[in-house]
């Protein structure tokens, strides 16, 4: 058994230094969640206000975001990340911790898993495909929700591989509290597990409804607490985030959209991330299907029916996304391995080794798309410029505009942050309706009445179960340069961060000259500070945050 499990911890290890390696060298919300389109990872920054918000104030059931509930997925990602920032204080390393911990996890499945089906170069070869794969090593060093959902549907398809009947308690349980995990962390895809059993049982044709019935019972009553705590006392909020904006928002009508098809979106970038796993994939495919025919062995059923949801879950769900994507490269990495010629019999090695070298490949080309960039990225100027702000130690209220932070500020130890967005449409009221009925989306107009209408807002808020005014007027839209001018005159006492068209109106007015001083940032910014201000005691932020 030792000789066995020593490996399995050699390979683990392996994982944990290749996809720690540089967790901390980009800061909150810097890295790009899609290094294509060059989106930066601004959703991180929310989770990290959220799990920043547990560590330090509680109310752990119902996370927070800017004062706000967060009810869009459940809470398992920010309660791993809170806790993590509890115990091992603030750090880029705590607050990623789960994500990497769901990347090795990963790893070792893939490993435990080729080396009961197959030879053990095979195994190696499984993992080093996914190890070598950029998407995998971005999301191993980001506070996102996907690595930690993929790990939950991997951990519940290896119970089954297991056990393919579920016909032993304890892999009938392993699979049910997987699915539930992964309804935690990332909402109905946690579920694409009962859909790869469903498909699976009738591919080899052993499907036991009353099992696939006590399986979806297990992951129902383990998942139903928080949902029916929520749907109890947050009723209201729960249907507007979770259902009504993530689940028929974003997967049946998303507010944006690329002109490609959901099919190429994802072929595009999945083949030009990882071109090496593209290839091994298509051309292994020809001999996965070749020994699924007979409907006589585990491995290829089971590795379809995941390969084929998996995809129909990305062709279904509307919104384009690229972190979804992940979703593919397990069951990519175990079929490349499996069924490719290249890594069969004394060819294995030779795979293996070619793979070795794919690797330092990658590596030496952090720059490119399949590169391995160990978590290097181009910082972003507004985080130095506002950890210098914050460094100030000033009591004012700050608002951003137009901001080029990715909410970055929202992360820092401020008295009170707001975000003004210059807008010419109404699509984003219209997304978030819930937003501007609870005044926590305003307009400018709407915004210089807040003290007539906070009130009105307040009740609002706490008939939706949530007895605080901080939330109220974070997000303010103006549509014209007036606007913005109004803003700073009606919030004399306020700091304002600004680009330099911006600061140029601004400057034109007499008022605004006489309540505020200007500090030039150098990469085409400013900082509006207020000439009124108070102080406030400033903790030393991390080194790198």
């Amino acid at each position: 058994m030792r000789r066995q499990s020593l490996p399995l911890l050699v390979v683990a290890v392996i994982g944990l230094a290749l996809l720690g390696f540089g967790m901390e060298r980009a800061s909150v919300g810097t890295a790009y969640s899609d290094p294509f389109s060059k989106i930066r990872a601004q959703d991180e920054c929310t989770y990290a206000n959220s799990a920043l918000s547990l560590a330090h104030q509680g109310g752990w059931l119902t996370p927070k975001v800017l004062g706000r509930y967060l009810l869009f997925k459940p809470p398992l990602l920010l309660w791993m990340a809170g806790f993590s920032l509890k115990v091992f204080g603030q750090s880029l390393g705590a607050l990623r911790l789960p994500a990497l911990a769901a990347g090795v996890g990963i790893t070792a499945i893939i490993f435990w898993w080729m080396r009961r089906e197959r030879s053990i170069l095979i195994a190696y070869a499984a993992v080093a495909l996914f190890l070598c794969n950029p998407l995998i090593h971005i999301f191993a060093r980001l506070c996102y929700t996907d690595l930690l959902v993929l790990a939950c549907i991997s951990g519940a398809l290896a119970f089954l591989y297991a056990d393919p009947s579920l016909s032993r308690l304890r892999c009938l349980w392993g699979f049910g509290a997987a699915v539930a995990a992964g309804v935690m962390a990332k909402s109905v895809a946690g579920l694409l597990p009962l859909f790869v059993l469903f498909f699976f049982w009738i591919l080899v044709r052993r499907f036991s409804l009353s099992r696939f019935a006590f399986v979806t019972a297990i992951a129902a009553a383990l998942i139903a607490p928080w949902h029916i705590y929520q749907f109890v006392v947050h009723r209201q909020w729960f249907w507007a985030d979770y259902v009504q904006i993530q689940l028929l928002g974003f997967g049946i009508q998303p507010p944006a959209s690329s002109s490609e098809s959901q099919a190429m979106f994802y072929f595009k970038r999945l083949f030009l991330s990882d071109p090496v796993l593209a290839i091994l994939l298509l051309t292994a495919l020809p001999f996965l299907i070749s020994a699924l025919r007979g409907r006589s062995q585990v491995l290829p059923a089971l590795l379809t029916a995941w390969l084929a949801i998996a995809t129909g879950a990305l062709l279904l769900f509307r919104f384009q996304n690229l972190p979804y994507a992940i979703l593919l490269i397990p069951p990519a990495c175990l079929i490349a391995a499996a069924f490719n010629p290249v890594f069969s019999g004394a060819r294995a090695k030779w795979g293996v080794l070619a793979l070795c070298a794919i690797f330092a490949v990658k590596s030496s080309q952090p720059g490119k798309t399949w590169g391995l960039s160990f978590g290097a990225v181009e910082p972003i100027p507004a985080v130095a410029a506002l950890r210098s702000y914050y460094g100030l130690g000033r009591s004012n209220e700050l608002i951003l505009a137009d901001s080029d932070d990715y909410f970055y500020a929202s992360t820092l130890p401020l008295p009170h942050i707001r975000y003004y967005f210059r807008v010419q449409d109404d699509v984003l009221p219209k997304f978030i309706p819930h937003y501007v009925k609870l005044g926590i989306m305003l307009t400018e107009a709407e915004f210089e009445r807040l003290p007539e209408l906070e009130p009105t807002y307040a009740t609002r808020l706490r008939e939706w179960g949530l007895d605080s005014t901080e939330p109220i007027g974070t997000a303010i839209l103006g549509s014209s340069d007036d606007a913005l001018v109004r803003l700073v005159k009606a919030r004399p006492g306020t700091d304002y961060y600004v680009n330099m068209p911006e600061l140029q109106l601004l400057e034109r007015d007499e008022v605004i000259r006489r309540t505020h001083s200007v500090r030039e940032l150098p990469y085409g910014r400013a900082f509006l500070l207020a000439n009124l201000t108070g102080s406030r005691p400033v903790t030393p932020l991390p080194a790198r945050w």
